[in-house]
């Protein structure tokens, strides 16, 4: 290169630094190799000019925002510029929690790409701004998929309602996208699961590139995804994005069929409580259901159709609880030393046969979950009581609602049921289920320690799959924690799962709590259970859950026999 050209590119580059109000300048090619960089690379970057120069800037990122990155330079066309991406570096990015939570903090940079005029080898400006430690507001630590790095779906809602109102704030019109593809044992059949996982981070790269911000894109459940947008990105846009990931992994049209449905939030007559229950109502049943039962259609005529919904569930719940047409099922859990029985889940079952989980979801969502804790507690009150009529005893666990714990009329009609029981209060144990966040922790610790002061056991349930695992426990004192079931089916195959729950052991040891593994189906995780020290199990290697009880016997809660042949049965 002539000494003069030399000149006029350094001379283009500072002119566009000083234009740029950046800290950072980069020159990269189409690989994410960094060609040039000045400003404060060092005091932002953490590494020398000399040493990331030369190198892919996919390098210093977290996995994540290095495939962000790549889809991010591919998608722009000669002379097209992307703005406001948020990129996380790999030191801060990479420490994620166990159970997919990121931290709360996060270092974050902001860039903007100008993409060169020229066809032929592409090559970009990148722009830096050191964003410190910002994020979109959220509370707490946030869950993520393990492999899309999306948002998962109670995560989505809040980061969705955030981008939609403030789009609407300045005068612009938001959407929700649904889009459904083959579920992930298909994509495996097909491609491989090594191949499946990249196809999938590609997948999830393209949509938050496509989101109002990089938080409101999420995964919903299997092949199922959602995306927050600008209205003037429609719904083709991003479905033909993500058909074209599908043809760069050669995997037939027909293996990926994307399909989309959106919802427009452009209703001036929406207020902002009605963005957040819509987008909770939308996200809820596409989870459950698919894009199948969505219209494209406006957020007003939704939240019509969601109020008559929402009134008409709420009205056959009642009915469900007050005519007493739940029945319960009992499901054992045993010492993993001897597998005798400790005592007895009680479980949900409606007459339909139906899984309770979506009603119970429902239910929380609406605010009236304490009703149908009251119910099954009720009945499995009832059951000891008669129990104890024979001379038999049994003891039972029932799940409370996490905001069951904050409802003072709860607390109050509980203690009017339990107040029943005398000195047997112990032989009903409460199981705390995380389904719903706790707002206010200092409030649910005081209603434990109630709980715990009038003879009942407390247990934390489903410990790990939910991103408030840790703050519960630090702030209640509870007897049990119960490890959610997703640790316990890979324990004997993954260290990093049997890591994850020694750990878990390792805190419940230091502050004298008990521990039970869910969801045990095999031997072998029994027996590595067992020697990882687990107190006691729960699955379906001890029994599936039944209307019929074999009556555990005992002095203490502790030490319960079994005789054998003796059995209760209730209808």
């Amino acid at each position: 290169m002539a000494i003069a050209d030399r000149l006029r590119e350094e001379r283009d580059r500072f002119v566009g630094f000083a234009f740029s109000n950046a800290d950072i300048l980069l020159e990269l090619d189409e690989s994410s190799k960094v060609l040039w960089a000045g400003g404060a690379v060092k005091s932002i970057l953490g590494v020398d000019n000399a040493d990331l120069t030369g190198k892919p800037f996919t390098s210093i990122l977290a996995t994540a925002d290095a495939i962000l990155l790549k889809a991010a330079l591919r998608n722009l066309g000669p002379g097209q510029r992307r703005r406001d991406l948020n990129l996380v570096l790999m030191d801060d990015g990479q420490a994620a929690g166990a159970d997919g939570s990121t931290p709360e903090k996060r270092h974050v940079v902001s860039v903007c790409i100008n993409r060169s005029l020229k066809k032929d080898s592409p090559h970009y400006f990148m722009t830096i701004v050191n964003a410190a430690y910002n994020a979109i507001p959220h509370s707490g630590a946030r869950r993520r998929d393990r492999v899309t790095w999306l948002a998962e779906a109670v995560e989505f809602t809040y980061a969705a309602t955030h981008a939609v109102k403030e789009a609407r704030k300045s005068g612009k019109s938001a959407c929700l996208t649904l889009l459904e593809i083959c579920e992930t044992e298909e994509l495996n059949r097909v491609m491989g699961p090594e191949r499946a996982e990249a196809l999938l981070a590609e997948i999830g790269a393209q949509l938050k590139l496509h989101a109002i911000d990089n938080e409101s894109a999420a995964k919903l459940g299997d092949g199922k995804f959602g995306v927050t947008h600008l209205e003037s990105t429609d719904t083709a846009t991003i479905v033909s994005a993500i058909n074209q990931v599908g043809d760069t992994f050669d995997l037939p049209p027909e293996t990926m069929q994307a399909t989309g449905k959106t919802i427009s939030f452009t209703g001036s007559s929406l207020a902002d409580d009605d963005v957040e229950s819509i987008l909770s109502y939308v996200v809820g049943k596409f989870s459950s259901e698919g894009v199948k039962n969505f219209d494209a259609s406006s957020a007003d005529q939704y939240l019509k159709r969601m109020t008559a919904e929402v009134l008409s569930r709420v009205v056959a719940m009642r009915d469900l609880i007050h005519e007493h047409r739940i029945n319960l099922h009992f499901q054992p859990i045993v010492h993993l030393s001897d597998r005798s029985a400790h005592h007895y889940e009680v479980l949900l079952r409606f007459e339909d046969g139906r899984s309770p989980f979506a009603d119970v979801m429902f239910a929380e969502e609406i605010n009236i979950v304490h009703e149908l804790d009251l119910a099954v507690t009720h009945g499995a009150i009832a059951r000891i009581q008669l129990s104890e009529t024979k001379g038999q005893e049994l003891r039972l666990a029932v799940n409370m609602s996490a905001r069951s714990l904050l409802n003072d009329n709860f607390l109050g009609m509980f203690e009017q049921l339990a107040v029943k029981m005398g000195k047997n209060r112990n032989r009903l144990i409460i199981e705390i289920t995380e389904s719903a966040k706790l707002d206010d922790l200092p409030k649910a610790a005081r209603a434990v320690d109630l709980l715990r002061n009038s003879g009942h056991f407390v247990c934390l349930d489903d410990f790990g799959a939910g991103a408030y695992s840790l703050p519960y426990l630090q702030q209640m004192q509870v007897d049990f924690v119960k490890i959610d079931g997703a640790y316990i089916k890979s324990i004997t195959e993954s260290i990093r799962e049997r890591a994850i729950v020694q750990g878990v052991l390792t805190t419940c040891r230091g502050l004298n709590i008990k521990t039970v593994a869910e969801m045990v189906e095999k031997e072998d995780q029994h027996k590595c259970l067992l020697d990882l020290g687990v107190d006691l199990g729960q699955g379906w290697l001890y029994g599936r859950p039944a209307p019929e009880i074999p009556i555990a016997t005992g002095s203490g809660i502790n030490r319960p026999g079994k005789r054998k042949g003796a059995k209760e049965v209730w209808s």
